[in-house]
């Protein structure tokens, strides 16, 4: 590598949705802006892949499925291989746990620099044999590893704990997100047939078991008890959709909540909502709590994985159990009877957006780690 030109990274994700995708395509865009040659592996709809390349980035397409296929996983691994050797790539950039095994073994093969960042809860999914399995990997990985990042202090901790990774291979470089414009939700509001003083509480995530939207569903009755006058709205979709509005139905408030389906972007939805809830079981950090905050809205969210390291309990929002839809629906309750304290929440919940989880930080604190990976590659050579 030639310290006169920039350094080429390649950014590898599988197929995904949500938040790591929301992550991956911001990240590819700050790296180019900050000088960055970046090569994007990634398969996204057209849209999105015509966005980056209007960035100026060079998207490959590829295919990378979620779950394990040892033999189509090796082949992977020599197409990433050939791809570095190929583009002269000089770090390879690895999101998620598919992506990072399959694109550390392609790096191995073609000697580059490999850093590999973390956004879920792998180990903690799995038991017994399959866990102890896939703890082993990690560890083995991580010794070939030149950096790793958590995008949380939690997940941070399950590295060096399941998977015996020293402290000091791991940086935790939250998410972050973009301010968003001022308003919209007006004219969401009125789209979807919302009256202007109503009380609006939505949810914005992938529909997906771990996202626990089923506890805030079994909260509705508890909170339509108490208050009048109050929307519910979820925004998303996903392999749980339709087991989301049969539960809905069962419990008598079709007719209270919206299922909006996918949106992009998210903005004006998430302007709309008065109080914004998550109740996930299980959360690397969580970049609809990040967006909702950047926002103004106040949060009600479950006190799991990195979701503390947001939300402070009092502050900015309320942390509840997960799985305890009577505490979400107290939450929620006080927080509706509770405009002023909406607003107080609102402001300081985007105060700490500004000052700890903004793009421009985590695409800082990432390129400044690449940059060392890529250069001590150089500098071993030379030596």
């Amino acid at each position: 590598m030639n310290l006169n030109r920039r350094i080429k990274v390649l950014e590898l994700i599988r197929t995904a949705s949500g938040g790591m995708k929301q992550h991956y395509i911001s990240l590819a865009k700050g790296l180019k802006a900050a000088g960055f040659d970046v090569l994007a592996a990634c398969s996204f709809d057209k849209a999105i892949m015509e966005e980056l390349q209007d960035e100026g980035i060079e998207v490959y397409p590829f295919h990378l499925p979620g779950e394990v296929q040892p033999p189509l996983d090796a082949i992977k691994a020599v197409k990433i291989a050939r791809i570095i050797t190929a583009h002269g790539v000089d770090v390879l950039h690895c999101h998620g746990f598919k992506a990072g095994v399959v694109g550390r073994a392609g790096a191995i093969l073609a000697g580059c620099p490999k850093v590999y960042t973390v956004h879920n809860f792998v180990l903690s999914s799995s038991h017994g044999f399959k866990s102890t399995m896939l703890s082993e990997l990690e560890r083995v990985l991580a010794k070939r590893t030149e950096g790793i990042i958590a995008v949380s202090r939690a997940l941070k901790l399950e590295l060096e704990q399941k998977c015996r990774i020293p402290s000091d291979k791991v940086s935790v470089i939250y998410n972050g997100v973009p301010l968003p414009p001022e308003g919209g939700g007006g004219n969401v509001r009125k789209r979807l047939g919302i009256g202007p003083d109503a009380v609006v509480v939505g949810s914005v995530a992938r529909l997906i078991p771990s996202k626990g939207i089923e506890h805030l569903l079994d909260a509705i009755p508890l909170i339509r008890g108490c208050c009048k006058n109050v929307s519910f709205m979820i925004v998303g979709t996903g392999p749980y959709e339709e087991a989301l509005k049969m539960r809905a139905k069962a419990l008598g408030v079709e007719g209270d909540v919206l299922f909006t389906g996918y949106v992009a972007p998210i903005w004006g939805y998430l302007d709309a909502m008065d109080i914004f809830v998550l109740p996930t079981l299980s959360e690397g950090l969580g970049i609809s709590v990040l967006e909702a905050m950047a926002m103004g809205k106040p949060v009600v969210a479950s006190n799991v994985g990195g979701v503390p390291e947001i939300v402070q309990h009092g502050g900015n929002g309320y942390l509840v159990p997960p799985g305890d839809a009577a505490a979400l629906a107290c939450a929620v309750i006080h927080l509706i009877n509770n405009a002023h304290l909406r607003r107080v929440f609102g402001q300081k919940g985007r105060q700490r957006i500004v000052t700890s989880f903004s793009v421009e930080r985590m695409v800082q604190a990432t390129a400044q780690l690449l940059e060392k990976c890529a250069l001590g590659k150089l500098t071993a050579k030379i030596s």
